[in-house]
């Protein structure tokens, strides 16, 4: 079964790069550019990972995580927040993220997250 890795962020040249980078015969990539809809996105499907911008025009990412961690559906999802602000990774850390991106970030990086989260947290 194809992994589901689903990116959340309001900069679609974003989504584009993880698209491009990671999906290939193993996984799937789901974006979302509206982040009102990524509860919607998440009821429908069974992600294995999220990828999830802290400042966008809709809803901040921290928003969502902290919905997400109180939520007994998605408490254990793997959720990587991705800013380009100075204080991206402190706000990661509080609101329970499980690892940080800093935009603009490297692909080594962002590789590493999906094979420790989704490849190695199966065995």
């Amino acid at each position: 079964m194809k992994k589901k890795i689903v990116v959340c962020d309001d900069d679609k040249e974003i989504l584009n790069v993880f698209s491009l980078v990671l999906e290939n015969q193993d996984t799937i990539v789901i974006t979302v550019v509206n982040s009102l809809v990524l509860m919607e996105v998440l009821d429908n499907i069974h992600a294995d990972i999220l990828f999830l911008d802290i400042h966008m025009g809709a809803r901040n990412g921290d928003l969502i995580l902290r919905d997400l961690r109180s939520s007994f559906k998605y408490d254990k999802l793997p959720v990587i927040m991705m800013s380009g602000h100075i204080d991206g990774r402190n706000i990661s850390i509080e609101c329970g993220a499980d690892g940080f991106l800093p935009k603009p970030f490297e692909l080594t990086d962002l590789e590493n997250y999906i094979r420790r989260f989704v490849y190695e947290s199966e065995s």
